[in-house]
C-alpha cells in the first residue's frame, strides 16, 4: 500500500529480517516480521494488541476423530491469514521500511539507499490477534454457509485447527460428498 500520513496513535514499524531455507542446490528467502520486537520503555506491537480468546479446538481430541474414521480429508487453506484484510484506521500499526530497487539491463536487482514505507493491508502472521481472527473468521464462513454447505459446515466447526482441516467420514460416497461441499 502506498504511504499514507502518520497516525501517530497508533503508528507502529514491524522489524523484520530474512530467514533462508536451503534445499538441495536451491535457496529459498521468506522475510518474517517481528510483532514483539520492542525499543527499551516501550510495549511492542503484540504487548499492546488484544489477543481475543483462543478457538481452537484441542489438537489431540481433532487428531482422535480424525484417526475414527475409514477415509480421510484433509485440507490447507491456501494463503488463509492473506485473505484478512486490514481496516484501513489499523494499517499504520503495520508499517515496515523496505529500500527501493531497481532492474538493471541484465535484470539485476539492485538496491538503493531510497527507504520507502509501507503498510500492510492484509493480516500479517505473527501478531498475537492473528490465530484469533483467522479462527473468528473461518466461523463466520463456515456459518454463513451452513445452509449451502451443511455437510461441510458441520465437520468443519470442530476440524479446523489454523488454516489445516482434518476429517474423517465412513465410506467414500462421504468423503467425496465432504470434498466438493469443502472445495465450493
Amino acid at each position: 500500500a502506498p504511504e499514507t500520513p502518520v497516525n501517530e496513535s497508533r503508528t507502529f514499524y514491524l522489524p523484520l529480517h530474512v530467514v533462508k531455507k536451503q534445499k538441495n542446490n536451491n535457496a529459498k528467502y521468506r522475510i518474517v516480521f517481528d510483532g514483539s520486537s520492542h525499543s527499551p520503555g516501550h510495549p511492542s506491537l503484540n504487548e499492546v494488541l488484544e489477543q481475543g480468546p483462543n478457538l481452537l479446538p484441542e489438537i489431540l481430541a481433532t487428531l482422535l476423530r480424525f484417526r475414527l474414521h475409514k477415509q480421510a480429508i484433509i485440507c490447507d487453506g491456501s494463503q488463509a491469514f492473506l485473505q484478512l484484510t486490514l481496516s484501513e484506521e489499523d494499517r499504520d500499526a503495520t508499517r515496515f521500511l523496505w529500500f527501493r530497487t531497481e532492474k538493471d539491463a541484465d535484470g539485476k536487482t539492485h538496491l538503493l539507499n531510497d527507504i520507502l514505507i509501507y503498510r500492510f493491508s492484509r493480516l500479517p502472521f505473527g501478531l498475537s490477534p492473528s490465530p484469533f481472527l483467522l479462527s473468528a473468521s473461518l466461523r463466520e464462513l463456515v456459518n454463513k454457509n451452513s445452509d449451502t454447505y451443511p455437510l461441510a459446515a458441520k465437520q468443519l466447526e470442530g476440524n479446523i485447527f489454523m488454516d489445516d482441516f482434518v476429517m474423517g467420514v465412513c465410506t467414500e460416497d462421504e468423503a467425496s460428498a465432504l470434498y466438493s461441499e469443502v472445495k465450493n
